[in-house]
């Protein structure tokens, strides 16, 4: 089964049509099933309630509150909606605008998904601007949109460019262990090369400094817990590895353009 422009097999909430792509917020039911089936254009979806597990060739991806995932035109991939409502914001291309991104950047011509974070909250802005139907609202939208493939973009170079061993492991170590006290020195010593070669390399590849990448692990992990709790802010702060509740507030509006309590509440709009 083909789904043409601007079709879904929810139940859809409310649609937008801006130059260039279509904008869907969909609702599905606890517990439903959606055969494989296809898109006739590329799209990106972003989850923003309850959660499923999606099929796609011989991949599986489970999708939670804030993943964001990129479904080239074509893809073939079904749907099993875990026990709770869930509701997705999408954005559909058009052949024409694919063709125009396409120029610069391939990144949605293949497979990808990000969990919270910067991208995440991209979209939330995104989806606000969606429900925000003024004058300013269609160029505010292409605007938002463009810088998520731009930022797309650079992580897929990132991911693309083959690392060494010793760097994997380095990347490894922060991200089960974000939340610690890690200095460059000790990370060095136990994958075995020198502090300042191991800031210079992981500076060339990830594009940003080990302390740069250690808040964005810290940043993603308090959006998916905002998102999907009601923990207390300071709670999550101190879990995501943040020892005072100021840092944590500056350093999650440098990396989402909200503050936490605006991030919830974006998060939890209707």
């Amino acid at each position: 089964m083909k789904l043409c422009k601007g079709h879904f097999c929810g139940e859809i909430i409310r649609r937008r049509e801006v130059t260039g792509f279509t904008l869907t917020e969909t609702r599905y039911a606890p517990g439903a099933e959606v055969p494989r089936h296809s898109h006739e254009n590329g799209y990106i979806c972003l989850v923003r309630q309850g959660g499923y597990t999606e099929s796609y060739g011989a991949k599986t991806r489970d999708c939670q509150p804030l993943t964001l995932a990129f479904h080239p035109a074509g893809e073939v991939h079904s749907e099993r909606f875990h026990n709770s409502e869930v509701r997705s914001f999408n954005i559909e291309f058009t052949p024409l605008l694919l063709d125009r991104i396409r120029r610069c950047s391939r990144v949605l011509d293949t497979q990808a998904e990000f969990h919270g974070g910067a991208m995440s909250a991209l979209a939330l802005k995104l989806y606000r601007e969606f429900l925000n139907d003024d004058e300013a609202s269609e160029l505010a939208i292409e605007g938002v949109l463009l810088e998520m493939i731009a930022e797309a973009s650079r992580r897929q170079a990132g991911c693309e460019r083959k690392s060494p061993l010793w760097l994997e492991q380095t990347r490894e170590i922060l991200h089960s262990r974000f939340s610690e006290s890690l200095t460059i020195a000790a990370l060095a010593s136990t994958v075995g090369v020198h502090p300042v070669y191991l800031a210079s390399v992981f500076r060339l590849n990830y594009r940003c400094t080990i302390g740069e990448y250690l808040r964005r692990l810290r940043v993603e992990y308090a959006c998916r817990e905002i998102a999907a709790s009601a923990r207390p802010l300071v709670e999550i702060a101190l879990a995501a590895g943040f020892s005072h509740q100021s840092h944590f507030t500056r350093t999650f509006k440098q990396q989402t353009g909200l503050t936490p309590d605006q991030y919830r509440k974006a998060f939890q709009s209707n």
